[in-house]
């Protein structure tokens, strides 16, 4: 499989998911101009592109769904508690509510060569969600961003996982002592914000094996630093299994084969 980040961070956050000749996506916090350039640079034709999945619907990962989809028409997939109480949100951001396809927490999505399941995260975007997904080659991708805490299925998800996407949002101290007011502070650290360098690299280290690769992504600008970040997952993650901590609006691509 090849997987390619466009972004991740409040700048905007697209992940890309590529065998053979279907693609994925999950999120489009980006514009039409910087999607479309990016699947070239990667080599992934825009016509390998069967959907679209949304983690939530806040703007930096949703606010270029609406131009991609008068683009494209590619169906996007988002949950069904999502559709029914963001139709407010949906309508300013120019979604176009007939290609968007609701799906139901913990049933399969199989589009083409990935099976994609859905799991329910606790963000402040209600119907928020991660996914693990798995090629026709058996190649199985874990992305968890954008939640308060860590849903009770996700370890299991994860541990079956090659290649898995965590967010790694705030240093508690850097948030503790920021310039963020304290209802700013309290919603980042609570049950529907985002998850801590602590709860993050704690989390991958329990559901990662030998050969595992793990992203840390969505790092704060204000709250956080890759300098804090990278010596901490070092200290804390066994040798073999790979690491990268991603800067804020990151763009990279990577490879993986079955075990």
């Amino acid at each position: 499989m090849h997987y390619a980040v466009l972004s991740t961070g409040s700048c905007g956050n697209c992940y890309i998911f590529h065998e053979g000749n279907s693609a994925i996506i999950i999120d489009c916090g980006v514009t039409f101009t910087k999607l479309s350039r990016g699947l070239e640079s990667h080599g992934i034709p825009i016509e390998d592109v069967k959907a679209m999945f949304l983690t939530h619907l806040h703007p930096d990962h949703s606010k270029g769904v609406g131009v991609f989809q008068r683009k494209t028409g590619i169906p996007v997939f988002l949950s069904d508690i999502a559709l029914e109480r963001n139709g407010i949100i949906i309508d300013k951001q120019r979604i176009e509510r007939s290609l968007l396809v609701p799906y139901v927490f913990g049933n399969d999505i199989v589009v083409d060569a990935f099976s994609v399941h859905p799991f329910r995260t606790s963000h402040d975007s209600e119907g928020s969600a991660g996914y693990r997904i798995v090629s026709k080659d058996n190649i199985s991708i874990f992305l968890m961003t954008d939640t308060g805490v860590i849903p009770d299925d996700a370890a299991a998800l994860a541990e079956n996982s090659d290649v898995k996407f965590i967010e790694s949002n705030y240093d508690e101290d850097m948030l503790e002592n920021g310039p963020y007011p304290a209802h700013l502070r309290k919603r980042i650290s609570g049950i529907y914000g985002h998850l801590s360098n602590t709860e993050a690299v704690e989390f991958a280290k329990s559901v990662s094996r030998q050969g595992d690769s793990v992203y840390f992504v969505h790092i704060s600008a204000n709250c956080n630093s890759p300098s804090i970040l990278r010596p901490f997952v070092m200290r804390s993650i066994p040798s073999g299994i790979f690491c990268r901590v991603c800067e804020r609006g990151e763009t990279f691509e990577g490879f993986r084969d079955a075990r």
